[in-house]
């Protein structure tokens, strides 16, 4: 029974440190995050925290890096494919929306990190693949005029803002706007539908089949 309870309270010691690693790494970055930060943050000692993350290496890693890597493939698996690109909308957003709301304080990381340490999000997400099939792809519809002429960096652009908005956006949606955490939460279901519908109706030029 004690062996029990034991695991459960490291587990709940375990959790309240990487929550306040987060919230730490938004608000002062990668380099100016020390491990004395997250132990106050998470209302234990340094010693604690050595003991369940021998450095901030480790925990940023499990936060915030392993998190930011698996966004990189997903994005990399869903557009370096032969799937139709108006396919790949639809399961991008979708795919994005469940990650966002997983890894709520990824997005926010990447904006602050971007401002005053940008070699760290490039280096979390620098892999081996790139998005020259989604240039290629685009090439090849606006050749064929299904598409406008227009840089697939715009594309990802439109697309990642209007996904990544509600969630950068919350308390004021939330407190400014009067949505109850239901309606928010629902709103961002009806996005799944809305956002592909959006960027396919301007996009193409014929329907896509």
């Amino acid at each position: 029974m004690s062996k029990e309870v034991n695991t459960s309270k490291e587990l709940s010691t375990e959790e309240k440190i990487k929550q306040a690693a987060a919230k730490v790494f938004v608000h002062k970055g990668y380099a100016a995050t020390k491990t004395r930060d997250i132990a106050e943050e998470a209302g234990i000692n340094i010693a604690s925290l050595h003991y369940y993350y021998r450095s901030k290496d480790k925990l940023f890693e499990l936060v915030i890096g392993e998190a930011l890597k698996r966004f990189s493939k997903m994005m990399d698996s869903t557009f370096n494919n032969d799937m139709p690109l108006h396919e790949k909308i639809k399961i991008f957003v979708e795919k994005y929306i469940d990650f966002i709301r997983e890894n709520p304080m990824v997005p926010l990381f990447i904006v602050a990190e971007s401002q005053h340490n940008p070699e760290t999000v490039d280096k979390l997400m620098a892999n081996e693949r790139t998005l020259d099939k989604l240039e290629s792809q685009f090439e090849e519809l606006v050749e064929q005029g299904a598409i406008r002429k227009m840089h697939h960096a715009q594309f990802m652009m439109n697309m990642v803002s209007l996904t990544i908005f509600p969630f950068l956006m919350k308390p004021l949606l939330l407190h400014k706007v009067g949505l109850s955490l239901d309606e928010y939460n629902d709103l961002l279901e009806e996005r799944k539908e809305i956002i592909p519908e959006m960027i396919i109706n301007y996009l193409y030029l014929k329907k896509p089949t």
